[in-house]
């Protein structure tokens, strides 16, 4: 590649805007994937992160490459997730069942019976996770990966910047409409396309930050408050479901089946806890789609500067020197 200077074409020696954004996602789905397969929890969780953030940015990546380069990468990196997505809930419940029975209160009959239950599950899940998890389309995927990092290197058309506007502003519409289907009374599927939609916003938000197509981090901040919110109350209505599903023996009934019912009624408890808590927070969901609204206007009137990247946020990503990442709460939240 050419440097800046005499006879060079000076946008050659800068960085494409979402070069390093990507190379950071696409360097954790392949430094993951393998201890992800092997069982390990916390690579498996950054993997599937990794997977939607690359996702996320395929869009503006088809819009400045052409759909051909990046369609299979994109379908690809859809069923890697997908793969991953019932072990990585299963990981979470079970963190979550260790966390909320700490306190004693759940007799330990019932805690050990529900652990080896999604222990089991996990590993039934797993074993669906490897048929679906080719290691060669694996390695193929990886190639994929680099070969468009590559070509992001050869600068950049601007093509992108629309269209990270356009999804900003229907994602900010999408958001509006799913809190105001969900109204007030707590229904669990409507709550969790609000979770859902805001979670894409931020996202979407989130890579316009790191693209330098906006400074503005507040709104990403109130979404992710409220999402975290929306993630715990899933987390904890996955786990109940589990518990609802557990194999009871035939009747007399033991005494440790009152005590798993008493510690689902508790579960049931906490979520209407976590609704009201969302019913109170709604109205930051309604500021930050409005900002998505005027960074989308802004962005739509003005090409950010191919070399205006701003310091990465933490995404859920392990920092580029390896260092370790704590564990997260929900399963699908980040």
């Amino acid at each position: 590649m050419p440097r800046a200077g005499i006879g060079a074409d000076p946008n050659m020696s800068r960085t494409h805007p979402l070069e390093r954004p990507f190379r950071r996602y696409a360097r954790s789905f392949e430094r993951n994937l393998v201890p992800a397969t092997e069982g390990a929890v916390e690579p498996l969780h950054q993997c599937r992160v990794a997977t939607r953030r690359l996702r996320e940015l395929a869009p503006l990546l088809s819009a400045e490459l052409g759909d051909k380069a990046v369609r299979k990468v994109r379908l690809r990196l859809r069923d890697v997730g997908r793969a991953l997505g019932p072990v990585r809930e299963l990981d979470v419940a079970r963190g979550l069942l260790d966390e909320l029975t700490k306190d004693g209160l759940t007799p330990p009959d019932a805690v050990v019976r529900l652990r080896q239950h999604i222990v089991d599950l996990r590993t039934e899940a797993r074993r669906g996770m490897i048929d679906g998890l080719d290691r060669s389309r694996s390695a193929k995927l990886g190639k994929r990966l680099r070969e468009i990092g590559d070509a992001l290197g050869t600068g950049s058309g601007g093509a992108w910047s629309r269209t990270l506007s356009l999804r900003l502003s229907r994602r900010a519409q999408y958001l509006a409409r799913t809190v105001e289907a969900a109204g007030a009374v707590y229904v669990p599927d409507r709550v969790h396309a609000v979770r859902i939609a805001a979670k894409k916003l931020r996202y979407t938000f989130e890579l316009a930050v790191e693209a330098g197509a906006t400074r503005r981090r507040v709104p990403v901040r109130q979404l992710k408050a409220v999402q975290d919110t929306l993630g715990r109350l899933h987390d904890i209505e996955v786990l109940a479901s589990l518990i609802q599903a557990y194999p009871l023996p035939p009747p007399p009934m033991p005494v440790w089946v009152a005590h798993v019912d008493d510690f689902r009624h508790r579960l049931e408890t906490e979520c209407r806890r976590l609704h009201s808590e969302f019913i109170g927070d709604r109205r930051q969901l309604a500021r930050a789609g409005a900002a998505a609204t005027e960074t989308a206007g802004r962005i739509w009137s003005r090409r950010p500067a191919a070399d205006g990247i701003q310091a990465p946020l933490k995404m859920d990503l392990e920092p580029s020197d390896g260092a370790a990442v704590p564990p997260r709460r929900t399963a699908s939240g980040r």
